[in-house]
């Protein structure tokens, strides 16, 4: 599968890798305002609620694994449509990274909002974490992750 061989590939797993981990690490940490307690929390509440911490981790795996497969086919000039793939990915990104994120950060878009908004934003983030793993996925095949070489 070409996802297999992206996976391969040194230079689109180090981008992969390096993606994941802004997002899975980062950008908490920038929420949390590096406060010591804020991130003592944010680990606490990671814990309580299996079901976003979950769909948090298959995000940030998912993510790190869509920015190795462009990276690939970029290199390789492959014959599928990357533009058609990479849209979703992106959208599927902006979901989960603005305002999804995980279970105990308010999204970034929820800065814009009131207060009322952005609790409710943070109560159903499950439902846009789960839209951007979807995003996420048809963004793979989109990529021709699933394809045989």
């Amino acid at each position: 599968m070409r996802l297999v061989d992206a996976l391969k590939n040194k230079k689109s797993l180090k981008w992969g890798i390096f993606s994941a981990f802004i997002i899975g690490f980062i950008l908490p940490v920038i929420q949390t305002g590096f406060f010591q307690r804020s991130f003592s929390s944010w680990i606490l509440t990671l814990l309580k609620s299996p079901l976003n911490t979950s769909l948090y981790f298959i995000f940030i795996l998912l993510t790190g694994v869509v920015i190795s497969l462009f990276i690939y086919n970029k290199e390789e000039k492959s014959s599928c449509n990357v533009k058609k793939g990479s849209r979703f990915g992106a959208v599927g990104t902006f979901f989960g990274f603005f305002v999804g994120v995980c279970p105990a950060c308010v999204g970034l878009i929820g800065l814009l909002f009131p207060l009322s908004v952005s609790i409710t934003l943070t109560y159903y983030g499950w439902i846009f974490m789960t839209l951007a793993i979807i995003l996420q996925l048809l963004s793979l095949k989109n990529l021709g992750g699933f394809k045989e070489q």
